[in-house]
Parts: C-alpha cells; sequence; structure tokens
C-alpha cells in the first residue's frame, strides 16, 4: 500500500500579531524503516527543552532532520505512524528497527525482551495514542486489547508493543511527552507503600 502523505497547517503570527497560517503543505519530516516496506514515521512538529515557541517562524522538524525516536523529560513529540502487517516484517525485525533508531533515541527508550512480539519497548513518557485508521493490538506484560479508527490510549510509561494482526496498514498518532526516568520496579514499589499507607 503507498504510504499517504499527511498534510500539515502550522499557524504562527505575522510581525503586527495578527494569526497567520506558517506552514501547509505535506509532512517534511519521514522516517522509513529500511527493510520493513510500509513502516513510516512523521512527525509534523515537536518541542525541545521543556520550551514552546510561539515567536520564531523555524520550523523544528524539516525534511532530513534526524529527530529522537523519544523525547527527554519536559520535551515533546507529535508522530504519525503506519504499522504495516505484522506478516510484512523481516524474521530480525526487531534487530533492524531498533538498530535504525539506535542513533536517534533518547536516554528515555527502553528496549525489552519478549517472546510476544518484537516491538516490546518502554519509554519515560506519557504517550496519547488515537487510531486514525486500520486495526491494531496493544500489548502490555499482563494482557492486551484491540483498537479501531477512533480509539484513543493513553500509554503511562509502561512496556508495550504495536501488533497489526490484519492485511491491511494501520495509522496512528501519537502525542509523547516526555517525563522523569521511573522504573517499573521503582513504581511497583511506591504503589506498594502508596497501598501500605492508605491502610494505616
Amino acid at each position: 500500500m503507498a504510504y499517504q502523505t499527511i498534510r500539515r497547517v502550522v499557524t504562527g503570527h505575522n510581525d503586527a500579531g495578527k494569526a497567520v497560517i506558517l506552514f501547509d503543505g505535506p509532512t517534511p519530516n519521514l522516517l522509513q524503516f529500511e527493510g520493513v516496506p510500509g513502516l513510516v514515521a512523521a512527525v509534523p512538529w515537536l518541542t525541545v527543552g521543556g520550551a514552546i515557541d510561539f515567536v520564531s517562524d523555524r520550523d523544528p522538524a524539516p525534511e532530513g532532520v534526524s529527530i529522537p525516536s523519544f523525547p527527554y523529560a519536559g520535551e515533546t513529540i507529535l508522530r504519525v505512524a503506519d504499522f504495516p502487517p505484522d506478516a510484512d516484517y523481516p524474521a530480525e525485525a526487531s534487530t533492524a528497527i531498533f538498530a535504525q533508531i539506535d542513533g536517534t533515541e533518547g536516554e528515555s527508550a527502553h528496549r525489552e525482551t519478549s517472546a510476544r512480539h518484537f516491538w516490546f519497548h518502554r519509554t519515560d513518557s506519557l504517550d496519547y495514542a488515537v487510531v486514525l485508521s486500520g486495526e491494531i493490538t496493544l500489548l502490555v506484560d499482563d494482557g492486551e486489547t484491540t483498537l479501531r479508527a477512533g480509539d484513543v490510549v493513553v500509554q503511562r510509561a509502561t512496556n508495550h508493543a504495536w501488533s497489526n494482526r490484519t492485511n491491511e496498514s494501520a495509522r496512528v498518532l501519537f502525542v509523547l511527552i516526555g517525563t522523569p526516568s521511573l522504573p517499573a520496579d521503582e513504581i511497583a514499589h511506591a504503589r506498594k507503600a502508596r497501598r501500605e499507607g492508605d491502610q494505616t
């Protein structure tokens, strides 16, 4: 299936303070994964260093610029990802995919080993995911759920994977908000301490 271009419209201000359309056209920043036909990630926008800039006309996600796969604490990334059917991935998909993003991913990305699916990973981020088209299954350590167009996921720094068990591509919009690192075992410890505190 041919990649469907994502139109990006970005507003801004002119020198008189009037609202204007700053950019209107195809999203220029695309990452296409070698060896995996149909696996494409488009980044229409991002914020870095915790700063949100309403003044400059600078495009933070122009064509050809390498963008971190995952945000650092206080940063955000808007990404639209096309997931081809699982059957289209090569046998060594995990190695191929993570090798390609190793040079760009931040310290907030943690690849996890799981026999259930090659995509398992955990990020130090709060992620909002909206299924735009197709069907995709969200897997976590203990459970899974199938999502369709219009469904929303709030992914809270959990170990997870995305599995497309259909014959068609699935498109998902993500807003990733970088958070301070908090390993899963520390979360478990904090949950236990809170529960014990509630019982006293």
